[in-house]
């Protein structure tokens, strides 16, 4: 959830900058740093584990020099210590970035430039993944390329999502910006002589409300007096800036038509930020500081049962297949309002996790105080609101760190608790032995591609909304999945309920013909999540079923599916997943899906009739 700040012009760097950083602490306060230049190259850097008011504290005399970059960081490879803070420089010193994002190919390519850092007698500086750009940087530099075009060759080799500044010694009146993917935001202010740059438009609006939002795959090479944008094709362009509203509503949903879509596209982030520091690969470690229960606990544990409300008992249901899967222990799921009022057989060795977004929800409350009060089982809460109810609750929360939801219906929340669900599965399976030290470190490197797949799916928002202009007018919806996909299903059709007001269901593919399939008919489309997997050949077989009674079939299946696509109506491509992690590349296209539905039907969809953020009413 890092957050960036940067300043060419006039005036001292050092104060804009870490007055910028107080606007964006909230994005990570693991450790913080700003690098500045002054106009014949001399760079200083000054960062600090801890909290911004660490590195105040630090910095004994501000440097000179007008142009800079700073940071704030949410640990993800390394641990916070002022060795791996931001602001990064090249093993040669000229190069420094600061970055929000993860580079998920880094071991590759410290692995690559291993041997020229050795051939030279330099090493690295940090843990991070982070570093490996501006040594990427510096070696294109090296081959005569200029700044934009050795950033350009860098950003091309990175997998994942990442929001990057930099700057150059060579270059002391210049930034470089880049966006690639949806790590974050990156905001350049225009100012009178004076450009700024942020991850978060509250940075910028002491200073200006002219701005521009850099897109996806752009890099921007930021001069006090201009902005000259590289876009994905390599042209160059003036972009033009816009003016923001002051009003704070506006401010917070930036350029998106309403806040359920800004959230949609934040879940790349969202998810990053929830896995940062809590899927350590070296050593391999899941929720290492997040997890107030000894191993001990977690080695006698003999049974989960995982409760929520909505789409967080959607959430439970997927992870319930986790626990299942990656720890091999027995495991459940409950409704929290049904749960309340049974008798349940619990005991001590059986682990309660409860999801809920708010930490608020009456029902999930009542539920953990009768473990509580009648079998005093363990009890893990898994929610967004850091001193809420359930916290207080629980024996130990985690924290999913998705920032603030203001649409109704759950989004980036909803990732953010898979997340947490998939890392507590592997906690618990490594603490029972079940999963030795490398499957842990196997299951958690595939988790740190989450946050791409979430992005790719993004990428079909058009696609979602052509099928959604085809059907605006549809009054029923069947949505189908099999095994790990069937919540991803019922999720679908809840959203569609939600704020789409379309009769949806989502059902087990295997269930349909125990009754559903009588309602099919032309007028009765059909959402069927068929990505590759061990039930693909059932999937398919079910969807011929549907298309027998004559049914318009959606599908969503893997880019390059052409057996799949050719079998049906209309096909939604995503990123082929491994098999436990499909949530992750399907969950946008479901969300997006729903949306477009609404947006064709004009509905209030930040505010849907009769339904409020939290339920704290029976």
């Amino acid at each position: 959830m890092c957050g960036i700040v940067g300043y060419v012009g006039h005036q001292a760097a050092g104060p804009i900058l870490l007055e910028g950083l107080q606007r964006l602490e909230y994005r990570g306060y693991d450790s913080s740093g700003i690098a500045v230049l002054d106009h014949d190259g001399a760079l200083s850097v000054m960062k600090r584990e801890g909290k911004l008011r660490d590195l105040q504290a630090a910095i004994e005399r501000m440097p000179g020099g007008a142009t800079g970059i700073g940071h704030t960081r949410w640990a993800t490879h390394g641990q916070p210590s002022d060795r791996n803070a931001h602001p990064h420089a090249s093993s040669s010193g000229d190069v420094i970035v600061v970055q929000n994002g993860i580079v998920e190919n880094y071991r590759e390519l410290k692995a690559e430039l291993q041997e020229r850092l050795d051939a030279e007698g330099r090493s690295w500086q940090s843990d991070t993944d982070t570093e490996v750009i501006p040594e990427l940087i510096s070696r294109e530099l090296a081959a005569g390329k200029s700044f934009g075009d050795a950033l350009a060759s860098a950003i091309g080799r990175l997998r994942g999502a990442n929001a990057i500044a930099a700057v150059h010694r060579g270059s002391p009146n210049r930034i470089y910006a880049a966006r690639k993917g949806s790590a974050g935001g990156i905001v350049i202010g225009y100012g009178d002589g004076e450009m700024f740059v942020a991850s978060d438009l509250p940075a910028l609006l002491p200073h200006t409300t002219s701005v521009y939002h850099l897109e996806d795959g752009e890099i921007a090479a930021i001069d006090p007096e201009s902005v000259t944008i590289r876009g994905q094709g390599g042209t160059q362009f003036q972009p033009e800036p816009t003016q923001v509203d002051l009003d704070p509503v506006a401010i917070a949903r930036g350029p998106f038509r309403h806040f359920m879509l800004k959230e949609i596209h934040e879940q790349p982030r969202a998810l990053s930020d929830t896995i940062r520091g809590r899927a350590r690969l070296e050593p391999a470690s899941a929720l290492p500081d997040d997890l107030d229960l000894p191993t001990e606990t977690l080695a006698s544990i003999e049974r989960v049962l995982v409760i929520g409300m909505g789409t967080s008992l959607h959430a439970a249901m997927i992870g319930r297949w986790w626990i299942e899967q990656i720890a091999g222990i027995p495991a459940d799921f409950d409704n929290a309002s049904e749960f309340r009022f049974r008798a349940p057989l619990l005991g001590p060795s059986t682990l309660v996790v409860a999801v809920t977004q708010s930490g608020e929800t009456i029902d999930t409350l009542g539920a953990m105080n009768h473990v509580r009060d009648r079998w005093g089982a363990p009890q893990v809460v898994i929610t967004n609101v850091d001193g809420s109810e359930a916290t207080r609750q629980a024996d130990t929360s985690i924290i999913i760190r998705c920032g603030p939801e203001v649409g109704v219906a759950s989004t980036k929340t909803f990732v953010g608790s898979l997340a947490a669900l998939y890392l507590l599965a592997c906690r618990i399976g490594h603490a029972q032995g079940r999963l030795s030290t490398e499957a842990l470190s196997k299951r958690l490197e595939q988790l740190l591609t989450a946050p791409s797949l979430l992005e790719r799916g993004i990428g079909q928002a058009a696609r979602c909304a052509q099928i959604a202009q085809l059907f605006g007018a549809a009054s029923n919806f069947l949505v189908l999945g099999r095994g790990i996909e069937y919540p991803l299903a019922m999720e679908a059709a809840l959203k569609c309920k939600e704020i789409s007001y379309v009769h949806a269901e989502g059902y087990a593919a295997g269930e349909m013909k125990h009754g559903p399939i009588a309602l099919l008919d032309q007028g009765f489309p059909v959402i069927a999540l068929a990505p590759r997997g061990p039930l693909f050949d059932k999937m398919t077989s079910t969807i011929q079923q549907v298309r027998a009674r004559r049914a318009p079939v959606i599908a969503v299946g893997d880019e390059g599916d052409a057996e799949l696509a050719e079998l049906v109506d209309h096909f939604i491509a995503v990123p082929p997943a491994p098999p436990l992690l499909t949530p992750f590349s399907l969950t946008p296209v479901v969300q997006l899906l729903a949306y477009q539905l609404a947006l064709t039907r004009g509905l209030d969809i930040d505010q849907p009739r009769n339904l409020a953020k939290t339920v704290t009413v029976e």
